[in-house]
C-alpha cells in the first residue's frame, strides 16, 4: 500500500484485499484507469496516522506541514472561544478601525485569525460593516454577493460611508468586472452569469468572496448553492453573512459551512445528513435529528463562525433603518412610465386613470406596490416583485420574531393576507371594529407572526413593544407625523429590545440617478426631512 500527493490531492494504491481499509478513511473518489483511490489532500493525515503504507520523503513533508497546519487551526479555535467570550481586550489583538460597536470590533477580530469565517448576525447589528472591516484588513480584490434589494441602499451606501475602498456595482453592468475596481458587488442571479461567462476566471480577479444573506445556500441542490460552492477551495478569502442560517432546520447550515470549511461538516451533504440524521415518516423522505445532533452541529460550527442577537448587543442604537430598493419588472415600469407621461395606463385589458394630479399620484403608488385599480373599481395584479422581496426580507429575520407590516392599500393587505394565511393577521379599516380587536389580541398573544395593517388603524395608541421589534413598511404613509406615530408602536416603555425599521422602494430597472427614482422613494425622502409631502410630489410631477 503507498501514498502520494499528486494536483493537491492524496492518492492511494492499495491491494484488492486492502481496499475497505482504505474506504474506511472517507471523503474518496475511485479512479478506474489508474485503480487508485482519490482523497482531499487534508486526507493525508488521516491515511498515514491510520493505515500501515508507503511514502516518500516529499509526501511525508507535506502530511507534516498539514499537521502544523492542524495545530495551528486548533491554537485559533482556542483563541477565538477567548474572543468570544471577552476575556482578550480588543487593543490588543486588532486595530479594527473606527465607528465600530465592540461587538462588531469583536467579530472583525475573529474574521482577521481565519481565511474564512461564517458571520450569524441578527439584522440590526451591523454585520456589513464587519465585512468592511475585513475587506480592508485583508486588502485584496473581492467579490460581494448580495440580493439585489441590498446592493444600493445596503452595501455601496455603507462603503461610501465608512470606507475609502472603490466600489462598482456589477448589477446591470457586468463588463464592469473587467475595470479596476477593489469591491464588486452583484445579485445571485447575475453572479450565476458571471459563473458561467467564460471570459471571466473568478478565482483569478479575486481574493475573497462575501455570501450575504448566506441562507440562501441552505438547499444543497439549488443551483446557486452549487455554484458558489465550486470556489471554496479557490478562493483563499471566504465569509457568510445571514442573521438566519437555518430558519428550518439544522441541515440548512450544510451549504454556508461547507463554503467556510469542508471539514467541519463535511464536504458531502449526504455523509453529513447520514452522521447527524435519521429517516422518518412516509416512504423515509423525512429526516430528524438524532439524539445530540443539535449539540454536535453546532460544536462544530461554533469553531469557525460568530453569532449574535440585537438584545446581546447593549452597544447598539436604539433604532435602526434601513431602506431595500426593489427594481420594477418591465411590465410594471411601462405601466408606471404611462401614467407618469400621460395620465392613462393600460395593462393588458384593463384601464386606469389618473383624473387629476392628486390621482395620478394616488395610481402611480399603486404601480410601484404592483396592483391598480381600473377605471371599472377592479384591482388588477401588475407585478409580484414587492411581494417578492417582503418574502425574502422576512426570510432574513428569525423565525420566532413578530413582524409589524404597514400598508397603505386595503388590495395590499388583503392580498398580503392571502399569501401568508394563518400566520398572519390584518388591521384596516374595512374590518369590523370585534375583529380587529380578535386580530389585535390574536397578534399580542403570540399567536400570529405577523400584523399587516393601515397605519390609520392601528399607527396610534396601540402598544407592541413587548412583541416585536421588527417592523416593515410595504408602502409609505404621505403624512410625517402618521409614519413617525406608526414606528412608535414598536418602541416604548417598556421595548427591552433595538428596533429595525425595512422600508421598501421600487424603483426603475436600469436608469441611475433622479431618473430612476419612483414616487415610492420621493415618500420617503421628504418625509425624512419632515418637509412638504405634497409640494414635493406636486414638483415630481412636473419633472
Amino acid at each position: 500500500m503507498k501514498v502520494w500527493v499528486e494536483n493537491n490531492k492524496a492518492v492511494v494504491r492499495c491491494q484488492y484485499e486492502e481496499k475497505e481499509i482504505v474506504k474506511a478513511i472517507g471523503d474518496y473518489r475511485f479512479n478506474k484507469p489508474t485503480k487508485t483511490w482519490v482523497f482531499p489532500v487534508r486526507k493525508l493525515i488521516s491515511i498515514i496516522d491510520k493505515l500501515h503504507i508507503e511514502y516518500s520523503p516529499e509526501t511525508y513533508a507535506i502530511y507534516e506541514r498539514l499537521v502544523d497546519e492542524r495545530r495551528a487551526f486548533h491554537s485559533k479555535i482556542n483563541l477565538a472561544e477567548k474572543i468570544k467570550k471577552k476575556e482578550i481586550p480588543l487593543a490588543e489583538r486588532l486595530a479594527c478601525g473606527n465607528n465600530l460597536y465592540e461587538h462588531q470590533a469583536r467579530a472583525v477580530m475573529l474574521g482577521s485569525l481565519f481565511d474564512s469565517y461564517a458571520f450569524f448576525m441578527e439584522t440590526g447589528t451591523g454585520k456589513t460593516l464587519v465585512a468592511i472591516r475585513l475587506i480592508e484588513h485583508w486588502n485584496c480584490k473581492t467579490l460581494v454577493i448580495a440580493p439585489l434589494s441590498t446592493l444600493e441602499k445596503v452595501w455601496e451606501q455603507e462603503f461610501k460611508k465608512w470606507s475609502e475602498l472603490r466600489v462598482v456595482n456589477l448589477w446591470n453592468n457586468l463588463k464592469a468586472v473587467n475595470d479596476d475596481y477593489d469591491v464588486y458587488v452583484i445579485n445571485y442571479e447575475q453572479f450565476k452569469k458571471l459563473h458561467k461567462d467564460k471570459n471571466v476566471a473568478i478565482e483569478e480577479r479575486f481574493s475573497a468572496i462575501i455570501i450575504d444573506e448566506s441562507s440562501k445556500l441552505k438547499n444543497n441542490k439549488s443551483q446557486i448553492t452549487k455554484t458558489v460552492l465550486e470556489y471554496k477551495e479557490k478562493i483563499k478569502h471566504r465569509v457568510c453573512l445571514t442573521g438566519t442560517p437555518a430558519p428550518n432546520n439544522l441541515m440548512e447550515y450544510w451549504g454556508q459551512m461547507a463554503f467556510i470549511n469542508s471539514e467541519l461538516l463535511s464536504d458531502n451533504f449526504y455523509k453529513f445528513r447520514n452522521i447527524y440524521f435519521f429517516s422518518t415518516g412516509y416512504d423515509g423522505l423525512m429526516y430528524k435529528p438524532m439524539a445530540g445532533a443539535k449539540e454536535a452541529i453546532m460544536d462544530k460550527v461554533s469553531q469557525q463562525a460568530f453569532s449574535i442577537r440585537k438584545e446581546d448587543c447593549l452597544d447598539l442604537p436604539e433604532r435602526v433603518f434601513e431602506e431595500r430598493i426593489i427594481y420594477m419588472d418591465p411590465p410594471q415600469a411601462r405601466a408606471y412610465e404611462e401614467m407618469f407621461k400621460d395620465n392613462v395606463m393600460q395593462f393588458k385589458e384593463h384601464t386606469t386613470i389618473g383624473t387629476n394630479e392628486l390621482a395620478k399620484l394616488m395610481k402611480l403608488r399603486q404601480v410601484t406596490a404592483g396592483f391598480t385599480i381600473t377605471t371599472q373599481d377592479m384591482p388588477v395584479l401588475i407585478s409580484n416583485t414587492k411581494i417578492t422581496a417582503l418574502k425574502e426580507l422576512l426570510e432574513e429575520i428569525p423565525e420566532e420574531k413578530q413582524v409589524i407590516i404597514w400598508c397603505q392599500f386595503h388590495w395590499e393587505i388583503e392580498r398580503l393576507k392571502k399569501e401568508f394565511g394563518d400566520t398572519a393577521v390584518t388591521l384596516y379599516g374595512a374590518l369590523p371594529q370585534r375583529e380587529k380587536n380578535e386580530n389585535i389580541q390574536t397578534f399580542l398573544d403570540g399567536k400570529a407572526r405577523l400584523l399587516i395593517g393601515h397605519p390609520k388603524s392601528g399607527g396610534m395608541g396601540l402598544n407592541f413593544q413587548k412583541n416585536s421589534n421588527f417592523m416593515i413598511w410595504f408602502s409609505l404613509s404621505y403624512s410625517q407625523e402618521e409614519f413617525s406615530q406608526a414606528c412608535d408602536r414598536i418602541y416604548r416603555s417598556g421595548q427591552v429590545n433595538k428596533c429595525t425599521y425595512f422600508i421598501l422602494l421600487a424603483r426603475k430597472k436600469g436608469i441611475e440617478g433622479t431618473k430612476g427614482r419612483t414616487i415610492d422613494e420621493i415618500i420617503y425622502k421628504v418625509v425624512l426631512r419632515k418637509a412638504s409631502l405634497m409640494n414635493a410630489c406636486m414638483e415630481l410631477l412636473k419633472g
